[in-house]
């Protein structure tokens, strides 16, 4: 039987500081991460030459960028243009989060805060292992959303079957969306409050927290003790995450990898052991 061929990762940038560590500390990914073959470098012009010598051809490639413009558009574009059938994942630190408004030199759709950077590159590697093909350099920020969920819907027992589920947002379109979401994790959907049921699950989507948030949470517990309150956010800082937990919050997951997150809180359990997925 032939030998199975060992996936290779590239890790660009100051892979050694705690923060970046701190980011792969989670044991599934950095077990994953020992079990392939790894490549480190500092720098970007570094890589390029690597690559360009015929020393490396990486299946997978994750960058930490630790400072706002650490790499040059040239530079990104041209290690972009050699690897065209690579995966990439950037995670980007909190001096970076602005990118996306001030900054998008990397594709959106492989750009991630460095607190979802272990889950995504757990993703990745296992997109390779079963053969799947990558996210495009072109792909929108939407699209990457719809891919990422579906496939982590795919993946899912229905962990929310036999709950019902409420969510809260202004946003109309953006509730509509997690309502289908969470919907196809087979939560039952309660879309008013005029529906005389207990809910299960409150899910409030706070793209910033501030009073109202924490108002909110304390009028959910106040009215349902018993529901589980979980709050959808991707600016939430690690203390504002812990906060929200001391307020009555089980979780604190991303909005950007809202089914993920979901299905993995409810999938595992972690109801009466609640984890911060923003505070990682």
């Amino acid at each position: 039987m032939p030998e199975t061929k060992q996936p290779v990762v590239l890790l660009i940038g100051e892979f050694q500081s705690p923060q970046f560590r701190g980011a792969l500390s989670d044991g599934q990914p950095a077990d994953m991460l020992k079990s392939v073959d790894c490549h480190r470098v500092k720098l970007l012009p570094d890589a390029i030459s690597e690559i360009a010598n015929g020393e490396l051809i990486p299946d997978l490639v994750i960058s930490y960028q630790s400072i706002p413009d650490e790499y040059s558009a040239a530079d990104i574009d041209q290690l972009i243009g050699m690897l065209p059938l690579s995966r990439f994942v950037v995670a980007f630190s909190p001096w970076c989060e602005s990118i996306g408004r001030t900054e998008q030199r990397w594709p959106s759709a492989w750009s991630v805060p460095l607190a979802h950077a272990a889950a995504r590159i757990r993703l990745e590697l296992q997109q390779l292992t079963a053969d799947k093909p990558p996210l495009l350099a072109t792909t929108s920020r939407d699209e990457a959303f719809a891919t990422l969920a579906g496939g982590s819907l795919a993946r899912t027992e229905q962990p929310g079957r036999g709950m019902t589920a409420r969510v809260i947002s202004a946003d109309v379109p953006l509730r509509e969306c997690f309502e289908s979401v969470v919907g196809s994790l087979g939560f039952e959907i309660l879309v008013n409050d005029s529906e005389n049921r207990a809910t299960t699950v409150h899910i409030l989507v706070a793209p910033f927290v501030d009073s109202e948030t924490f108002k909110l949470i304390h009028h959910l517990r106040d009215n349902n003790s018993a529901a589980t309150i979980i709050v959808a956010s991707d600016m939430a800082t690690p203390g504002e995450a812990i906060s929200l937990r001391e307020a009555g919050a089980a979780a604190v997951i991303s909005q950007l990898r809202f089914a993920e997150d979901l299905a993995d809180h409810f999938r595992v359990g972690s109801a009466s052991e609640p984890e911060v997925a923003a505070g990682k």
